[in-house]
């Protein structure tokens, strides 16, 4: 088990705005993207995603996943 930090009390919404200001998916490098955002009432945070990909078939995705979020 990973630890996440406080990435539970960071509201959805929060995380879905930091995730619109990461590039595509599919064409961004393989390594950890952090981004700084205000969470409201947690405060400024980072919160760090990776990328992952679903495979269905002969078809692949790439998506984004929050893996780790703290305070700064």
């Amino acid at each position: 088990m990973t630890d996440n930090g406080i990435l539970e009390q960071v509201g959805g919404p929060y995380v879905g705005e930091a995730m619109k200001t990461l590039p595509p998916a599919a064409t961004a490098e393989d390594r950890e993207y952090p981004v700084e955002i205000d969470a409201g009432h947690v405060g400024r945070v980072r919160i760090t995603f990776v990328k992952q990909k679903a495979k269905r078939g002969k078809f692949s995705s790439w998506f984004w996943v929050a893996e780790r979020a703290e305070q700064v």
